[in-house]
């Protein structure tokens, strides 16, 4: 199973593959569902275009870089963690129940956000089935993409009805993610620079409630 990472940038939609800015962080992850019993979950998180966190199935986050912590405290990542935990149980739940006559296929996702000094945040949400762009998380509601096919719009209506997966991407990408970045930025200032990354700070958002 050792592939499965280097799939999170392959067969990606090619706006998703784009590199961004060095004050954006993008977490990728690929859930192959290969029967109605079997499904796994690897994920990555990107600081611009450096590789910070892994996430492999059935384990924690781990730090690839000294700084990956950022300015989180240990207590903060271990809620982090189990956020991520819930999340991912939930999601395959609800994908395997609407897939279940599809098997096999892939979910990817591609989530995150950017955050520049002076700017409002750009956070972002995509989903793709078989490599094609299927849902996204918009504000605080499930949207289909635009030339998805009609299934996205019965599954985007069954996501919508569970608040508490929406509360929390609502919390992660406004509240956590310019949180990390900033931490990120600060943390990893001189090693970003050796790797030709500007680390432009941008002000620190304000810290919520882990």
């Amino acid at each position: 199973m050792e592939c499965w990472p280097v799939l999170l940038l392959w067969g990606l939609p090619q706006m998703w593959a784009e590199p961004l800015s060095s004050t954006g962080l993008r977490v990728l992850h690929i859930s192959p569902f290969a029967n109605s019993s079997w499904t796994r979950t690897d994920g990555s998180f990107w600081l611009g275009a450096l590789q910070t966190h892994s996430w492999g199935n059935g384990s924690d986050i781990h730090f690839l870089r000294p700084w990956s912590q950022g300015k989180l405290s240990d207590h903060q990542w271990e809620q982090l963690q189990q956020v991520f935990w819930v999340y991912r149980s939930s999601f395959t739940r609800e994908i395997r129940e609407f897939a279940k006559m599809l098997h096999p296929f892939v979910v990817q996702v591609s989530a995150g956000c950017e955050v520049h000094p002076g700017s409002p945040l750009k956070s972002f949400f995509h989903s793709a089935f078989q490599g094609s762009d299927i849902l996204s998380f918009q504000g605080t509601s499930w949207v289909p993409a635009p030339d998805a096919p009609h299934g996205a719009e019965v599954v985007s209506k069954e996501l919508n009805k569970d608040q508490y997966v929406k509360d929390t991407l609502e919390w992660l990408l406004n509240d956590i993610c310019p949180q990390l970045v900033t931490g990120l930025l600060e943390a990893g200032q001189q090693d970003l620079e050796k790797q030709g990354q500007p680390a432009c700070l941008p002000p620190p958002p304000p810290i919520p409630p882990l």
